[in-house]
């Protein structure tokens, strides 16, 4: 037994609930260095402009990159002395994190890709065309294009802030309480946002935060908060939306003194709620009713079988998650049927808004040639808005009626990121994702019966922006992408049986 001075320090895991206030685990230094700058990195690129410009994107980075090199910087701990706090342990974790692997796996693919340029874009109009240069067929290639706009270098630059920010929380943080500090951190700073988005509109206001204009093309109804483009705010704004839902649901899980937290949380909630009913598309929150329905049955089952009532799991949970399931399924083709058959002859320079499902429709279906052309190792990271032209002109949709060199309006996204992450990264590249996905998905399987009861409202939330994802483009903004990896992280890491209460 531990003098009593020395409790305080002693370990105490999920199956030793602590007894007394001195046995209450605390959380080390590094845990609060780690959990800081993860936090900043989560929140500050919805402040940015979505991280959309490449100085922000830099922030974006430089956080990220702290919080990681927070793992195996020398800290000093007096709690701890005469042992100190090492950096052996975070490493031990990483490494046995398959997400670190992945990750990396992704972000080699994307550079040998990026050195490896097989085509050189020379800007013709608003329609490139491209000159072979010699290359290594063999191995991932990509487009030479601006950085500016975009290239394999800068998506990288997109992608690596997620990683890093959920390697740093799996491997650095292990005690509740800072787990459910960030995810409210996370609902604040997204009422917020929210908030001072609907300020905006109220006062008529062609600028974000009335002091910065985007861009002459954008307009009021295209851009809200400190998002350029209002589908990305409104993703952001359901993942933080998932957040305050879990703290609002522990808070009236509590016991009795937590009043003032419930009310908090409960404004939280319906801040979120409301704005997000204001911006989002119709179609996402079609698509997103199945998820919903089928994660929430999920919810069910887990809580009915920690209670025992396995029987009952079973004939109601399960038949639900199913249920939502089928929903999912059927809206979705009901949607994309409805794509298909939309009327060919609206004229989507008068109607763009009109015309706004179809036109997403034949950018998928072009997309889907791209991946034709060159399926195993895609065109290149980033390549997607100079290749697509070419796809896209032979469709009269897109095209001037006096010149078809001519496009119309310019499409740098897919609208549908999944077609997207193939025609860009190829078979190779995007199994490389899926298995990221696939990890998760398999660990909250496992882990479905210790995960907290609000972890799965957050899960929720990010069912509904993968959901999304397939008639947008929220995974191509790094804000969305760092909160929905760090909130993954956040969320699964909680259910693992090492993490401290507190």
């Amino acid at each position: 037994m531990p003098a009593p001075d020395q409790m305080a320090a002693t370990p105490t895991f999920r199956g030793q609930f602590p007894t007394t206030p001195a046995e209450a685990p605390r959380p080390s230094r590094r845990e609060w260095v780690v959990t800081g700058w993860s936090g900043l990195a989560l929140v500050l690129p919805a402040w940015m402009l979505g991280a959309w410009r490449p100085w922000s994107l830099g922030v974006t980075l430089g956080l990220a990159l702290v919080a990681f090199a927070a793992l195996f910087a020398p800290m000093f701990d007096y709690r701890l002395w005469p042992r100190s706090d090492k950096a052996r342990a975070a490493w031990s974790r990483l490494v046995r994190f398959p997400v670190f692997w992945l990750g990396l796996a992704i972000l080699i693919y994307g550079t040998v890709a990026a050195l490896n340029p097989w085509r050189a874009l020379t800007a013709d109009g608003r329609v490139g065309w491209y000159e072979a240069i010699p290359y290594i067929a063999h191995l991932p290639h990509a487009m030479e294009t601006p950085f500016e706009e975009m290239n394999a270098w800068k998506a990288l630059l997109q992608i690596a802030p997620a990683w890093l920010v959920a390697c740093a929380i799996w491997a650095g943080v292990g005690h509740a309480g800072l787990l459910r500090g960030l995810v409210g951190w996370v609902a604040v700073n997204g009422a917020l946002l929210a908030g001072l988005g609907m300020l905006e509109l109220w006062t008529g206001t062609r600028e974000m935060f009335w002091v910065y204009d985007p861009h002459p093309m954008y307009d009021a109804a295209t851009f809200f908060s400190s998002f350029i483009y209002a589908g990305h705010a409104a993703a952001w704004l359901t993942l933080a939306l998932g957040a305050a839902a879990a703290r609002l649901d522990a808070a009236w899980r509590a016991q009795p003194r937590a009043v003032l937290g419930r009310g908090v949380w409960t404004l939280v909630f319906a801040t979120l709620l409301a704005v997000i009913g204001e911006i989002q598309r119709p179609d996402f929150w079609v698509l997103a009713c199945g998820g919903m329905v089928a994660v929430l049955g999920a919810m069910w089952v887990g809580r009915l079988g920690r209670a025992g009532r396995k029987t009952v799991a079973l004939l109601v949970g399960v038949p639900t998650v199913a249920f939502g399931v089928i929903m999912l399924v059927a809206l979705f083709v009901a949607v994309w049927s409805w794509h298909a058959g939309a009327d060919s002859t609206l004229d989507i320079k008068v109607n763009p808004r009109d015309a706004s499902l179809p036109v997403r429709y034949a950018i998928a279906k072009e997309s889907a040639n791209m991946i034709a052309a060159t399926p195993v190792w895609g065109w290149g990271p980033g390549s997607f808005r100079f290749v697509a032209p070419h796809y896209l002109r032979h469709n009269p949709w897109f095209t001037e009626p006096d010149d078809p060199q001519i496009l119309r309006f310019s499409v740098n996204y897919a609208h549908c990121d999944w077609v997207q992450l193939v025609a860009e990264w190829g078979a190779v590249g995007a199994s490389l994702f899926v298995g990221i996905l696939a990890w998760w998905a398999w660990r909250v399987w496992s882990w479905r019966r210790l995960l907290p009861p609000e972890s799965w409202l957050i899960l929720a939330a990010v069912v509904m922006v993968l959901i999304g994802a397939i008639v947008d483009f929220p995974l191509y903004n790094p804000a969305v992408l760092v909160a929905l990896s760090g909130l993954l992280a956040v969320t699964i890491r909680a259910a693992e049986p090492s993490v401290r209460l507190g």
